[in-house]
């Protein structure tokens, strides 16, 4: 069984994300912040994170940049979730090692099939080929699955 931790501020959404994945199999466990996360990790030792961006203290980039250049987590699989969707918060993200970015509110199938890829070691087509896929994220429905 796969592990996620997810890392958002937001009970609310720590909620909604946990019962979505514990629901198809998954272990999951959250985190509130950047701290957290990093407090978590070595014990828990997830197979991919969810993180948010916008976080008290430190931010959802600051904790990617940390986890990409450590040596014992730089090939964790990270997927930002964010209610920023401009096309330079995609880029950026990117650039800080996140391998995928999705906006709030998430369509919850696209969320899932984003997780399944990525922990079967896939990387989205839009990733490979260096498209900025953001619209596709964007479809105003905020369909948590239930």
């Amino acid at each position: 069984m796969a592990k996620i931790l997810v890392v958002d501020d937001d009970s609310k959404i720590q909620m909604v994300i946990r019962i979505m994945l514990q629901k198809k199999g998954y272990d999951v466990r959250c985190a509130s912040s950047g701290i957290e996360a990093f407090q978590e990790i070595p014990e828990y030792r997830p197979d991919l994170i969810l993180l948010d961006v916008m976080m008290p203290g430190m931010d959802g980039y600051e904790v990617c940049r940390k986890l990409k250049s450590s040596e014992s987590t730089k090939d964790l699989p990270v997927i930002m979730l964010t209610a920023l969707g401009m096309g330079e918060d995609f880029e950026k993200a990117i650039e800080n090692g996140a391998d995928w970015y999705i906006v709030k509110p998430f369509n919850s199938r696209q969320l899932l099939s984003r997780v399944s890829m990525l922990l079967d070691g896939e990387k989205p087509a839009e990733e490979k080929t260096g498209e900025d896929n953001n619209e596709e994220e964007k479809t105003g429905e905020e369909d948590n699955g239930n």
